[in-house]
Formats: structure tokens, sequence, C-alpha cells
């Protein structure tokens, strides 16, 4: 049997000084280098791809810089879309994903009209329907604490917590240990599932699918995807003056998911009280 050798401090000392965070430190190197040369990267494919195929380029690379960021940090990919019940968030979604689609587009067009000699060109139009529809997606993000904040010092009925123990088949003591007042929670980041942006919020729903998250998620998908072709079609045609416009009919469409998703943050799904 081989002899073991035991741990002193300073050998504990210098493996922790290999390690940042939860990533070993030759790792975050690397990560870190990756994320340097992931803008300059951008700045190629605008410049050199085919229009159109260079926005694709671009929103590729900058989701590739989030990812990234993302693991870097907290040695989770997916971080930024993790709140901070290590759940992963419906609302940090949309607003990444609108990010994405209007940066790349912005910076695609700017560096076209670069490309061309024109004057000014960073001074690319941004039409009011667009900051409408981003103004709602902040909306939400911002808005999804403090709906959620008063919950916090309110608890669950044990009833409603074991019927949850019975669904998700894990026990009441850790739904109970790790919930932030009836708002369900899980103990680590590395716990965070896709799923979790389809769920409700409390530990009285959380084993249920909110129906009003499924239809924010489908208008922000189908109305980014449609934006970003818009965007895409724009660049090939060579319309780099301004970013295209959303309809009204879109508009109202994101208006009322948005609104569906944050009052539905307001019920009590717990029958909960007073901590």
């Amino acid at each position: 049997m081989a002899e073991s050798v035991p741990v002193t401090s300073s050998s504990a000392g210098n493996r922790a000084e290999d390690v940042v965070g939860a990533i070993p430190r030759a790792e975050y190197g690397r990560l870190v280098a990756l994320a340097a040369a992931l803008p300059l990267s951008v700045l190629a494919t605008t410049w050199y791809l085919p229009p159109g195929w260079n926005v694709l380029g671009a929103a590729t690379l900058l989701t590739g810089f989030l990812l990234v960021l993302g693991k870097a940090v907290s040695g989770v990919p997916l971080a930024l879309l993790v709140n901070e019940r290590n759940l992963m968030s419906l609302s940090r979604f949309q607003a990444l994903v609108w990010t994405v689609v209007v940066m790349s587009g912005y910076l695609t067009m700017t560096v076209a009209r670069v490309k061309a000699g024109q004057q000014d060109a960073a001074d690319v139009g941004v039409p009011q329907e667009l900051w409408i529809a981003m103004g709602i997606s902040t909306t939400s993000l911002l808005g999804t604490p403090l709906m959620l904040g008063t919950k916090r010092a309110r608890r669950p009925d044990e009833r409603l917590v074991e019927n949850t123990s019975v669904q998700l088949d894990e026990p009441a003591t850790d739904i109970d240990a790790h919930r932030q007042g009836v708002l369900y929670a899980n103990p680590n980041m590395t716990d965070a599932r896709m799923a979790d942006m389809f769920q409700g919020d409390e530990v009285g729903n959380t084993a249920h699918i909110d129906l009003a998250k499924v239809q924010m998620f489908y208008f922000t998908l189908i109305a980014a995807a449609g934006y970003f072709m818009d965007v895409a079609m724009s660049v090939t045609r060579g319309a780099t003056r301004e970013l295209p416009a959303l309809s009204q009919g879109l508009l109202a469409l994101l208006a009322i998911s948005h609104g569906g998703y944050l009052l539905g943050k307001a019920s009590d799904h717990s029958n909960s009280k007073q901590a």
C-alpha cells in the first residue's frame, strides 16, 4: 500500500495560490486571454465576412464572450443567466438576447460605414420603437427583484413545502434550508438549470410550469429572431444609416407578455405568512 503524504499548511497554501475561485489558475489565464481576444475577433469578423453573415458572426462571438466571462468569473459558462437564488432567470435571458442582437447590429453597421469611408460612422440611428423594446426588457430585469423583495420576509405553508418535496423528489429539509422566504432557491450556482426559467418562483409553485414565463420566452425569442433577420437584411442591402424599427403590434405583444410576467410574481402561491 502506498504511503499517504500529509498535506502541510505550506503545500495547502501553494495549492490555493494555483486556484482562482473554483478555476485552476492556468485555466483562468487561458480564459482571460480568450476573453481579451474575442473583441478583436468581433471587429475582424464584421470587417471581413460578407454583409449579412458578418452580423451572425458578430452575434456568435459576442455570445462566446459572455460564456467565457461567466466561466472565468464564476466557473459556470451561463453564469450571467443565474440570479441571486442560483436559478436560471428568464428576465436575464431576454435582456441578454436583446443586448446581443442590438449590439451586433449596431457594431456591424458602424464597421460597414467605416469601411465605406462615411463620415460620422458611429452615428447609426436607433428608432424609438427599439428604445421602447429595450425599456420593456430592462423593466422586467429590474422589476423582478422589486416584485419578489417582500416575499423574502414571509414563510410558506408547511403543507405546500411537503407537496413540493414530493413533486421534486427533494427532501423538505433541504427546501426549507435553502429557500429565501417563500422563494425557492438552489444551494449552489452549479445547480441552476434551463428549466428554472419556466418554473414558478415560490416554494408553493416551483414544481409547476409558469405559463406567463413560457409566453414571454416565446415572444422574446420570436421577436429577437425576427429583428435579427431584419438587421442582417438591412446590412446586406447596404442600408446602414439606421437600425430597423419594430412594429407597433410586436411592441404591444412584448408589453403584454412582460406585464403578465411581472403580475404573476405579485401573486401569493405559497399561502404565505409573516416570518
